[in-house]
């Protein structure tokens, strides 16, 4: 997010949109303070943005990363700033959710409670995830992975390798059952 455009456009779309596509900034304001659900968004929106504007008189780095340290003790949610993440972000359940800073995410992702999105190594690989996504409760995905459009994910699956686009993913879990007699 480079500019204060794009950040208005991610805004729209997020929190406020009517049909025809026009907003008031009162409206948006109002769903902000109105409905819990808005808030993380709303104002890791604005960590972003500051988080990407270059240093001027005021230190933006510094204020991006004070709001998303209190977005983190606050809604239990920690996503790095650096992580590029298209419009359309939902959260079902904000809790416990982790997305490095590495990761590339397309438009309308729908997360789910305990999701972690990660790379195996801090400072190399990218998670890229594509548009229209949607991830179950205490998903684990991590490494450099490619997951493509109209995926979704099951509940407590574990992703370590890439998934083509229009894919129903889960983990299938088969009980193994041993006799406690020797």
């Amino acid at each position: 997010m480079r500019d204060f455009k794009e950040l208005w456009a991610y805004l729209k779309e997020e929190i406020a949109t009517k049909e025809d596509g026009s907003v008031k900034m009162s409206t948006l304001l109002n769903r902000v303070l109105a409905r819990e659900r808005y808030h993380y968004v709303f104002w890791f929106r604005i960590a972003q943005y500051l988080h990407n504007k270059p240093r001027g008189f005021w230190n933006y780095k510094k204020w991006a990363k004070r709001i998303n340290r209190m977005l983190i003790r606050e809604h239990n949610i920690d996503i790095g700033l650096s992580a590029q993440i298209g419009p359309g972000i939902c959260f079902s359940h904000r809790i416990g959710i982790v997305i490095t800073h590495r990761a590339i995410i397309g438009r309308n992702l729908r997360l789910r409670q305990n999701t972690t999105i990660g790379s195996k190594d801090y400072t190399q690989g990218h998670v890229r995830i594509g548009d229209n996504v949607e991830i179950g409760a205490n998903v684990c995905i991590v490494g450099e992975i490619d997951i493509g459009n109209n995926v979704t994910i099951g509940a407590q699956a574990f992703v370590n390798k890439d998934i083509p686009d229009d894919t129903l993913y889960y983990t299938e879990y088969r009980p193994t059952y041993r006799s406690k007699k020797k």
